[in-house]
């Protein structure tokens, strides 16, 4: 896309002109760190793992 500025344009005028070209993005995803840390269980994930892969031997 092409911005056209005069020569003798001002610095607030340079803003407005690129504040049209650029578009807001959308976050693309799920937001994991929205929800970090929130999970509540009453068990330890460490010893949970360690019996669940034990199960497999």
């Amino acid at each position: 896309m092409l911005i056209k500025v005069s020569k003798g344009a001002t610095k607030a005028e340079i803003k407005k002109a690129l504040s049209k070209f650029q578009k807001k993005k959308k976050p693309v995803g799920f937001p994991a760190a929205k929800y970090f840390g929130q999970l509540v269980r009453g068990f330890d994930g460490l010893k949970y793992q360690k019996e669940v892969r034990s199960e497999w031997n």
